[in-house]
C-alpha cells in the first residue's frame, strides 16, 4: 500500500518537473528582452494548458476519491516509518535553510527565517509525537502554516505593481496553494481542517511548487523553500490513509457541539 502512495507521490515531481521546464522555455522566449512585456510563447500557452488541466482533474479526483467534512488527524494519516523520516526531515532542513539564505534584512524576510527554523523544529516534534503514539498537536504545525503566509507576501508584494501578470502569476499560485495545503493540515490536527480540500491543494500545491524554481534564479532562499514545502507536503500525502479511519461518537458530538 506504502510503495502505490509512494508512486502517487513519484506522479507529482514528474508533472512538477515538467512543468519547471516549460516555465523555464517561457521565461527564455515568452517575454521582451527590451521591455519586459509578455509575447506569445509556445511554452507559456502549454504550461497555462497544463496547470487548467492539473487544476480540473486534481478537483475531479478529490471530489471523487477523497471523503468530504471535518476529520480527525489520527483517522487520516498513517504514522510515519522509518523511510518516511529522511524525507520529512529532509524538506524541513530545506525549508529552514531556504528561510535562513532569504536575501534582504527587511521585517518580512526576518519574520519569515524564523519561522523557517521553528517550521523545521516543528516537523520533527511533529514526527516524533506521530512515532510515539501521542496524539498530534497543532502548536507543532503553527510555524509552517504562518510561513506559507509569510511566503505569499514575499511573492506577493514585490509585484503588485507590475503589470506583467504572466511574470509573477505562477509563483504567487503556488504560493496561495501551500498557503491553504498547510492550513487544512494544520487544521486536522484539531478537526478544522478537510481532508479533502488537503489532498486537492497539497496535490496542486507539489507541481507548481518545483515550477516556481525556475522564478527563483538568483534567490537561492526561494528556490529552498520552494523545494522544501514540495518535499514536506509530498511526505504527508504518501501518508494518507487509503480508506480515512470512522470518527468516533465523541468525535462527531464534538463537531456537532461546535
Amino acid at each position: 500500500m506504502k510503495n502505490t502512495a509512494y508512486l502517487k507521490g513519484l506522479r507529482l515531481w514528474i508533472e512538477g518537473l515538467l512543468l519547471l521546464c516549460l516555465r523555464w522555455a517561457q521565461l527564455k522566449t515568452g517575454f521582451d528582452p527590451d521591455t519586459g512585456l509578455s509575447r506569445p510563447s509556445l511554452p507559456g500557452t502549454i504550461l497555462a494548458a497544463a496547470v487548467a488541466f492539473l487544476a480540473v482533474a486534481e478537483c475531479v479526483m478529490s471530489l471523487r476519491g477523497v471523503p468530504g467534512g471535518k476529520r480527525a488527524f489520527l483517522n487520516c494519516f498513517e504514522p510515519p516509518e522509518r523511510r518516511d523520516l529522511p524525507l520529512l526531515a529532509a524538506g524541513s532542513l530545506l525549508i529552514c535553510a531556504g528561510g535562513v539564505l532569504l536575501p534582504g534584512w527587511s521585517a518580512l524576510t526576518i519574520a519569515a527565517a524564523v519561522m523557517a527554523a521553528a517550521a523545521a523544529a516543528g516537523f520533527v516534534l511533529f514526527a516524533r509525537q506521530l512515532r510515539g503514539g501521542g496524539q498530534p498537536r497543532t502548536l507543532c504545525l503553527l510555524p509552517v502554516m504562518f510561513l506559507s503566509v509569510l511566503l505569499v507576501l514575499m511573492v506577493y508584494l514585490p509585484e503588485e505593481s507590475n503589470p506583467v501578470l504572466a511574470r509573477y502569476a505562477l509563483s504567487v499560485l503556488a504560493a496561495a496553494l501551500i498557503a491553504c495545503a498547510f492550513y487544512q493540515l494544520t487544521g486536522l490536527t484539531c478537526r478544522e481542517g478537510s481532508l479533502r480540500w488537503f489532498v486537492f491543494f497539497g496535490d496542486l500545491s507539489v507541481p507548481l511548487c518545483l515550477a516556481a524554481m525556475a522564478d527563483s534564479a538568483g534567490n537561492p532562499g526561494r528556490a529552498l523553500l520552494w523545494c522544501g514545502c514540495a518535499l514536506t507536503l509530498t511526505v504527508f500525502l504518501v501518508l494518507r490513509r487509503a480508506e480515512p479511519l470512522p470518527e468516533s461518537e465523541a468525535e462527531e458530538d464534538d463537531s456537532g457541539k461546535s
